[in-house]
């Protein structure tokens, strides 16, 4: 229990398959800017070979990145300011 009298907080959860998604896609789009290191090149194949991390999903990560540096937050952001104050 905190200081409110509730319990505390769970931290969101995100999925492993997703999160590894949006690791490859930040190295996608670090090589559109130049040269990757050998550390970027290690990890990069290394979520290849991983049967969860489909093109779909790093495709999809590409875009969730991409629009949210053109966007801003949007409504994830407002997803998540609002999803813990029910509780």
């Amino acid at each position: 229990m905190n200081s409110t009298g509730q319990p505390p907080l769970r931290p969101f959860l995100m999925d492993p398959y997703w999160r590894k998604a949006r690791i490859a896609a930040r190295i996608l789009l670090r090589r559109e800017r130049g040269p990757l290191g050998e550390r970027d090149r290690r990890l990069a194949a290394r979520l290849a070979q991983d049967p969860g991390v489909t093109n779909r999903l790093v495709d999809q990560a590409v875009s969730s990145i991409t629009a949210r540096n053109k966007y801003g937050i949007g409504l994830m952001g407002w997803f998540r300011a609002t999803r813990h104050a029910g509780r």
